[in-house]
């Protein structure tokens, strides 16, 4: 199997050994073994080739991955590069961090929790100096699966709400970072064929589906090393104003704000992004659902600000 990367997310003569591979009609071929260095020549004949894109091997991802986060630093102050490309590099490390970590035994979040919370803090950092986001995540979803893609809105939508409703600390804003990063974990433990089910949950169905905040919680809470915060995100997204949510039945005053923000975050990234088995809403049209079919679910002071500010 072999996953996708940007072209831009390579520093010439700094690739680790891992072989790259160009897409031709179906089929990978082979552009550069893992003993060959990636060269400043390599890129410019790619770049003159129109080629935005190669292929690694599933094996090799997370050596991959963990090269560009080391290298974001170096990625985000290359003035060679458009704003828009380091947004994309950034974000889409971030799905392939996520995508590489939800896959993988729960163990695996506590070994590379250091790397979540760098890539956390380089969200933030763009949120905080960029004119916009929406771009770059609305882009992601053309080259991966929703679920990740998903998460990585998610928490950057949150952070960027706090940072227009609130005066917080660096860390509260990284721990509402990696609590909405993290927000779906539980779904991991709901078959796939229910979470991408076409038509109508039966009551059964929903009823399972309604548990993953409580398996997310559960798992994230074992391993010790999730803030209150976080863990508030992760159990209580599914919370509404009207009492109606789930797994509590919380009602406005007894959900945390950082739960209120990842909850619209929530549904306006899955309304505005395509699924298996439905076409993404306009960002008009899911505002008008969030304001009119699912009234009474939100804060409407953080909604209101949402739309006044974020799209």
């Amino acid at each position: 199997m072999y996953r996708m990367i940007q072209l831009e997310s390579l520093i010439p003569e700094t690739l680790p050994g891992v072989s790259l591979f160009i897409r031709h009609g179906e089929n990978h071929v082979l552009y550069k073994n893992a003993a060959l260095p990636f060269t400043h020549s390599d890129k410019e004949r790619l770049l003159g080739n129109n080629v935005k894109f190669l292929f690694v091997t599933a094996d090799e991802i997370s050596a991959y991955n963990q090269y560009v986060e080391s290298n974001l630093a170096t990625l985000m102050n290359d003035e060679s590069l458009e704003p828009l490309e380091k947004q994309n590099v950034l974000y889409q490390a971030s799905v392939n961090y996520v995508h590489e970590i939800f896959d993988c035994p729960a163990v695996a979040i506590r070994q590379n929790a250091e790397r979540c919370r760098k890539l956390i803090q380089n969200i933030l950092n763009d949120v905080m100096s960029s004119d916009g986001v929406m771009t770059a995540l609305s882009s992601l979803v053309d080259h991966n699966s929703y679920t990740y893609v998903h998460s990585v809105q998610v928490a950057t939508y949150s952070i960027s709400l706090h940072l227009k409703m609130f005066e917080l600390e660096r860390d509260e804003l990284i721990d509402v970072g990696i609590g909405s990063l993290f927000h779906d974990y539980g779904k991991v433990y709901i078959p796939k064929v229910l979470l991408d089910k076409p038509g109508k949950l039966t009551a059964t169905e929903f009823m399972e589906l309604k548990n993953h905040p409580v398996y997310g919680y559960s798992t994230l809470k074992d391993l010790e090393i999730f803030s209150p915060v976080s863990l508030g995100i992760v159990k209580h997204h599914h919370e509404k104003e009207n009492g109606k949510g789930y797994p509590d039945g919380l009602t406005s005053y007894d959900i945390a704000r950082s739960s209120k923000v990842t909850a619209i975050a929530d549904v306006f990234s899955a309304l505005t992004t395509n699924r298996s088995y439905r076409t993404a809403l306009s960002k008009e049209a899911a505002m008008d659902i969030m304001y009119g079919e699912m009234e009474g679910s939100f804060d409407m002071q953080y909604l209101d600000t949402f739309k006044g500010n974020l799209y």
